[in-house]
């Protein structure tokens, strides 16, 4: 008798608590219907507003005037964001060409679009390598397949796939070759103006690390010297005052070149006949 009681009041105890558990899940779920039903409006009404925030921003652009009507940005909303949507930027493309400057091109490009979209490290060796294409492509799909074989790790991380990168499609002489090339650097036929980017392109690509006063002496060195001896004798503080002051001594001396005189005859009237001639002279 006391053992069904005691049955009787355990069932009655797990029935109570069945419809606790039941009145909770009830409430939860209202809850949540009204959280996502509220989501929803607010999506709705920030879909509606941004035609209004182009409309103004439109607006400011054609009249300056309209400055202090512009709205302000949504809190929350960061500037970095709202930059990013407003252009679109995509990892270019490669193809595994065998020209240095045109992977070193691609490569600073690369790092660019990393630093503007704030790219996840994890994500950076996928995301390229979705960009490789043709023979670059085939590259890449090799040296995976190589290292599982070896029983290597995957490449991971961006700093580990550019070395592979470089190690493949620049030559080893790159860097040899450059320094050869502003070793041997004059201005020969160039202007004053090509002459200096020359040269300052190569400073870039040697990444010569020296003080200003040896970049000047160096400049001045391969310069044209009817130009350089006369920048020596000029006052400068800087490589750029350097440059400026070539540029204008050889439009200087542009300018004072003389003008060759005209090979044309000058038309004489009542010329005299030459006996020479088969012509008859004119009658009077």
């Amino acid at each position: 008798m006391k053992q069904n009681e005691f049955l009787a009041s355990k069932i009655q105890e797990y029935s109570q608590r069945n419809q606790e558990a039941q009145a909770q899940n009830e409430y939860l779920r209202k809850q949540l219907g009204s959280f996502m039903k509220q989501k929803q409006r607010m999506n709705e009404e920030t879909l509606q507003s941004e035609p209004r925030v182009h409309e103004q921003v439109y607006s400011h652009d054609v009249d300056s005037s309209s400055e202090k009507e512009m709205p302000r940005m949504a809190r929350g909303e960061s500037r970095n964001q709202a930059n990013t949507n407003e252009f679109r930027v995509e990892v270019p493309e490669f193809e595994g060409k065998l020209d240095p400057e045109e992977f070193i091109d691609w490569l600073k490009t690369i790092e660019r679009v990393f630093e503007y979209k704030y790219i996840l490290a994890d994500k950076k060796v996928k995301l390229v390598a979705l960009r490789l294409r043709k023979y670059a492509s085939l590259w890449w799909t090799n040296l995976n397949a190589k290292r599982l074989r070896e029983r290597k790790a995957r490449i991971h991380t961006w700093e580990k796939m550019k070395a592979k990168l470089k190690a493949w499609f620049l030559p080893p002489t790159y860097v040899q070759d450059c320094y050869s090339q502003f070793h041997n650097l004059t201005q020969g036929t160039m202007n004053v103006e090509e002459y200096t980017r020359e040269f300052e392109k190569l400073m870039i690509k040697c990444d010569v690390q020296e003080p200003e006063e040896h970049t000047i002496v160096r400049y001045l060195g391969d310069l044209d010297p009817r130009y350089s001896n006369v920048v020596e004798l000029q006052a400068y503080t800087s490589f750029n005052d350097v440059c400026i002051l070539a540029h204008k001594v050889e439009q200087q001396k542009k300018a004072k070149q003389p003008q060759k005189p005209s090979n044309t005859k000058p038309f004489i009237q009542n010329e005299p006949f030459n006996k020479g001639s088969s012509n008859p002279p004119t009658k009077p």
